[in-house]
């Protein structure tokens, strides 16, 4: 897949910040809140399957549970770019970071299915407008030769609230510490306020990305834009349907769940950044094709649920390709949009939801997978899925079947 032309005012590689006396202070922001953020939302993605089959969920139950929270967060999706147009950034991520504290405070008194799942879409909601104001404004804040370099810290950063909050959500509740659990996600969630502190006051100079796209693309505009995105947005959804079988139903299924959560969050963490540094010196498909081969066997290992040696390697495998397959998917779906804020703001919708798409198809088709058939029948079926899409991706790209180089 070629890269496209830059516009004229990026003929040098460089492109000014869209508010450039406030760029340091809004990276720390979107860092800050992005840790934030997340570490809730690893919290609850560990802790609530078990807390589910406590109140009589079941295992079809808890996953179901994760894909209505990713049902709500992608249902908000597609209209964070309006949101961000009235609202601007530091309103939209405060108004986000509330959604995902308050409903924390609530769930020590979520005793039945029908409660939790009031206030899991309420998280939901929340999550979908934090995740897209996330990627969309840490994008707009760099040039386009520097974006796999940004995009690798930002996911690290991502990358290392999940290796606090996924074991740490699962030792909880394996003790059974919910209300522990509940009142650090909804601190955690508060980082995000703190971190929209540091975009600047709605003005001149905070012009988002999304709302360009929203004012100047009807719907079939839309769907002509996404098309050469199709093969890399199966593939994105893929891994994330990994993403969402392993994080939800390994708690379930392997006594040395835990540990294996922290290999692959911490391997995540750390090909998040090598995976950046390469996307941006050799291009983002000489990294996809062996980051998704290494998430597809990890994956599969899953099914060693009573291996521990199997499956802590396995789990360190999967963190890794499946780090580098998100910074590879998002900056070669940036690249393929363009380099505009219309681009810029299309991309980030469309990339935010394959990833939500994929976690909560993840959780919901596992659940009746793991019922009938075990470990055994979800792991490698999944894997054997993300395989497929990548043979998928790669057709469509030919030809010219390559990358020219840096994004």
């Amino acid at each position: 897949m070629s890269t496209p032309a830059e516009p004229a005012a990026a003929s040098t590689g460089r492109r000014a910040p869209v508010f450039p006396g406030r760029r340091r202070a809004a990276v720390s922001g979107a860092l800050i809140a992005a840790f934030g953020g997340f570490a809730s939302f690893n919290l609850l993605l560990s802790a609530m399957p078990a807390y589910a089959v406590r109140c009589g969920a079941g295992p079809s139950g808890a996953g179901l549970l994760t894909a209505v929270l990713m049902a709500a967060t992608l249902g908000v999706q597609p209209f964070t770019p309006r949101l961000f147009a009235r609202l601007g950034r530091r309103l939209s991520l405060a108004v986000s970071g509330a959604l995902l504290a308050l409903p924390c405070l609530a769930l020590p008194a979520a005793t039945t299915f029908t409660a939790l799942t009031g206030l899991v879409i309420v998280r939901g909601l929340g999550f979908g407008v934090f995740v897209v104001a996330g990627v969309t404004f840490t994008a707009e804040l760099f040039p386009s030769g520097e974006r796999g370099r940004a995009i690798g810290w930002y996911g690290a950063v991502v990358g290392v609230a999940g290796v606090l909050g996924a074991p740490v959500g699962i030792a909880l509740a394996r003790q059974e510490a919910y209300a522990l659990t509940f009142v650090l996600a909804a601190g955690s969630a508060a980082l995000v306020v703190v971190g929209a502190l540091g975009f600047p006051r709605r003005g001149r100079t905070d012009r988002p990305v999304g709302p360009r796209t929203a004012r100047t693309r009807g719907p079939r505009e839309t769907v002509k834009a996404l098309r050469p995105m199709t093969g890399l947005l199966a593939v994105e959804i893929a891994s994330t349907t990994a993403y969402g079988a392993v994080f939800t139903f390994l708690p379930l299924t392997a006594p040395a769940a835990p540990e294996a959560l922290l290999a692959a969050q911490v391997s995540t963490v750390l090909f998040r950044l090598v995976g950046g540094w390469f996307i941006d010196r050799y291009g983002g498909r000489r990294v996809l094709v062996p980051a998704v081969l290494a998430t597809v066997l990890g994956t599969a290992a899953g099914a060693a649920s009573h291996q521990p040696a199997l499956l802590l390697s396995g789990a360190a495998l999967f963190g890794a390709g499946f780090g580098a397959a998100q910074s590879a998917t998002l900056v070669l779906i940036m690249q393929v949009a363009g380099d505009t804020p219309a681009g810029l703001g299309l991309a980030g919708v469309a990339w935010n939801i394959a990833f939500d798409a994929g976690t909560g198809v993840g959780s919901l088709v596992g659940g009746p997978l793991l019922s009938l058939g075990g470990p055994f029948a979800l792991f490698p079926a999944t894997a054997a899925v993300l395989a497929a899409c990548l043979l998928l991706d790669r057709r469509r790209a030919r030809p010219p079947g390559r990358d020219s180089g840096k994004t």
